[in-house]
């Protein structure tokens, strides 16, 4: 295909996208964006790189160095070994009254270090397992940052969502935000060194684990201080409005009282893409500042989600610490 005729078909895409952001702003007010406040971009059409490869599976292993980095020869030796994968298997729910195991992806120097580090909760989409983000490429793609120096070292827990995860239940029911806040987050937070504030806990989701960390996120801003939505479906009827992404973006009092980092997400061909332009719009509309980025190719698939991985770490651990050096103790308690 011709630059040309590339170029003609990201317009053509464009376009498409802003006939029917008008269909939608039509119908709700609230969904006018304002330029200032918020970041649609389109990029350039990805090289001919291919996504990376499944990892096989690790538990507790020493992971190898990422493929063509060369470690600086200044760094501490543990920081050219790679980090590990801990794979927790039996992790009975109270909540969900079933196992959901998870696993934890911990940094190199980890445990030399004795330091304090930021954390990320990465959920999983619809009839999915904890396996998917590794599955995805998430592990290579940190060890990939972390040897160019272009990622924070960060603690990655990716969960098991199980049958609540997929299920529009909400307190005072069992709910799977209720895993997430009253167990999930609490072990990890004793069982591993982290910093235990909302400006070093992330979480962000897929599909349907980007509704999750939507509607958590903006609720219980004391938690979490970032959230990424990849591909998220938003439904107005699909759960409380008190519960709604969509809904909460238009009264949520966190998003006025404690900022809130926002990311989202999808490609061209994902029909996802109308409701988070309604949801966007409604971010805007009160000027809450976010990014959205649309790409020109992908759809609601493993390759699209594969391909912007690194993407989606840069986002996440902008603001933390890169150097080993200045983060708290693990001896002390945390900031």
């Amino acid at each position: 295909m011709s630059i040309l005729r590339i170029q003609r078909t990201v317009l053509a895409r464009w376009l498409i996208g802003l006939v029917l952001w008008g269909i939608l702003t039509a119908c709700d007010p609230l969904a006018a964006p304002l330029a200032t406040h918020q970041t649609i971009l389109v990029t350039a059409i990805p090289s001919d790189t291919p996504p990376p490869t499944a990892l096989p599976t690790f538990t507790s292993t020493s992971l190898p160095t990422a493929p063509n980095v060369t470690a600086t020869p200044t760094l501490a030796p543990c920081l050219s070994v790679g980090g590990q994968v801990q794979e927790v298997i039996e992790n009975f729910s109270e909540v969900a009254q079933e196992n959901l195991g998870y696993r934890v992806y911990l940094p190199p120097c980890y445990t030399p270090s004795r330091r304090r580090f930021p954390t990320l909760y990465l959920l999983h989409g619809a009839n999915s397992t904890e396996e998917q983000w590794q599955d995805l490429g998430t592990i290579a793609k940190m060890e990939q940052g972390l040897g160019l120096g272009v990622l924070a070292p960060f603690i990655i827990v990716m969960p098991d969502g199980g049958a609540l995860g997929n299920l529009n239940s909400f307190p005072p029911n069992a709910s799977y935000e209720t895993v997430l806040l009253q167990e999930l987050v609490p072990s990890i937070d004793r069982n591993f060194c982290t910093i235990q504030n909302r400006d070093h806990r992330a979480i962000g989701g897929i599909s349907r684990g980007g509704f999750w960390a939507l509607s958590v996120a903006m609720r219980f801003p004391t938690v979490f201080g970032s959230v990424g939505g990849h591909s998220v479906a938003l439904d107005a009827t699909s759960s409380p409005p008190e519960h709604n992404p969509l809904e909460l973006a238009r009264n949520a009092p966190s998003l006025d009282d404690a900022p809130l980092r926002i990311y989202l997400d999808n490609g061209a061909d994902d029909a996802v893409g109308l409701s988070l332009q309604t949801f966007s719009g409604r971010l805007s509309q009160r000027q809450v500042p976010h990014a959205y980025v649309i790409h020109p190719t992908g759809g609601h698939d493993e390759a699209y989600w594969s391909s912007h991985i690194g993407e989606y770490l840069e986002f996440y651990s902008k603001n933390w610490e890169k150097s080993l050096a200045n983060l708290p103790s693990c001896l002390d308690p945390s900031p």
